[in-house]
C-alpha cells in the first residue's frame, strides 16, 4: 500500500493512525480532520501522518481513503471527493449501520467510484485523538459489506488490510449486518441511555445521590452509555 487518507481522526482514526505505522503499512498518512481541538491534540501527541488543509490534496495522493466520521458527515465529503476521486482508488469507512450509509453512498457517490463498507466492532466509551490505541483492533471482528455492485479485488484488498491492521475478519451483507448489531450493539446502548437518564431524572427530582451510591451493575450501564454509538449511526 502507498498512500492511506484518513478522514477524521478522533479515537478509532487516531487508532487506526497508530496501527498503521506501527505494522509499516503505508508509505504516506495523510490526515483530514476539521475539529480544532482535534488537530491541534494530534500535533501535541506527534501521532505520525500529514494534516491537510484541503479533503482533495488526501483523495489525489491516496490509493486507500478511509472515512471516520460520523455518518451525518458522509454526504458532504462525498460530494466534496467526487470530483478528485479516480476509480482504481479503494474507499471504505468504519460505521456500525450500513443500511442507511449504503443509501447515502448510492445516491451521492459518482457511478465509476466503489466503496467497500467496513465495520470494526472496536471502541470505547471515550473519545478523542489522545484515547486512540494501536492495539484497539487486535483480535476484535471487522465486518466487511458485500453487495451486488463491490469489486471483488476491492473485498480482497481490504481483507487482507483489515487482518494485517490484527482484526478477524467476516463478510455479510448490509441487511444482515445490522439485523445483527441492531440486538447486539444498538439496542443495549439504548437501553443502558434510558436506564441512566431515567436515574438522573430520579436524582432530580428526589434530591437523592443515587449515582454516589450505585454498584457495578448502575456503572457499567453509564459507562455503555456514555459511549459515542449514537453519533455514529
Amino acid at each position: 500500500m502507498k498512500n492511506i487518507l484518513i478522514v477524521g481522526c478522533g479515537l478509532l482514526g487516531s487508532s487506526l493512525l497508530r496501527r498503521i505505522k506501527k505494522k509499516k503499512m503505508a508509505n504516506k498518512i495523510y490526515i483530514y480532520e476539521k475539529s480544532r481541538s482535534n488537530i491541534a491534540k494530534i500535533k501535541k501527541l506527534k501521532l505520525p501522518g500529514t494534516i491537510l488543509k484541503k479533503l482533495e490534496d488526501g483523495v489525489v495522493k491516496s490509493n486507500l481513503i478511509i472515512l471516520c466520521t460520523p455518518m451525518s458527515e458522509y454526504k458532504n465529503l462525498i460530494l466534496k471527493m467526487n470530483k478528485f476521486l479516480i476509480p482504481n482508488t479503494i474507499v471504505t469507512d468504519i460505521g456500525s449501520s450500513k443500511i442507511e450509509s449504503s443509501k447515502i453512498i448510492k445516491k451521492f457517490l459518482r457511478k465509476d467510484i466503489f466503496w467497500t463498507q467496513s465495520h470494526p466492532i472496536a471502541g470505547s466509551e471515550v473519545s478523542g485523538p489522545e484515547h486512540g490505541k494501536q492495539d484497539i483492533f487486535e483480535n476484535k471482528w471487522c465486518v466487511l459489506i458485500k453487495e451486488k455492485n463491490t469489486k471483488k479485488n476491492h473485498l480482497e484488498f481490504l481483507n487482507k488490510f483489515w487482518k494485517k491492521i490484527g482484526s478477524k475478519v467476516v463478510v455479510m451483507s448490509a441487511e444482515k449486518h445490522d439485523k445483527i448489531f441492531s440486538i447486539t450493539s444498538h439496542l443495549p446502548h439504548l437501553i443502558a441511555y434510558n436506564l441512566v437518564m431515567s436515574a438522573q431524572d430520579f436524582e432530580k427530582k428526589q434530591k437523592y445521590d443515587l449515582i454516589k451510591y450505585s454498584a457495578g451493575g448502575l456503572r457499567d450501564f453509564s459507562r455503555i452509555a456514555a459511549s459515542n454509538e449514537f453519533k455514529i449511526i
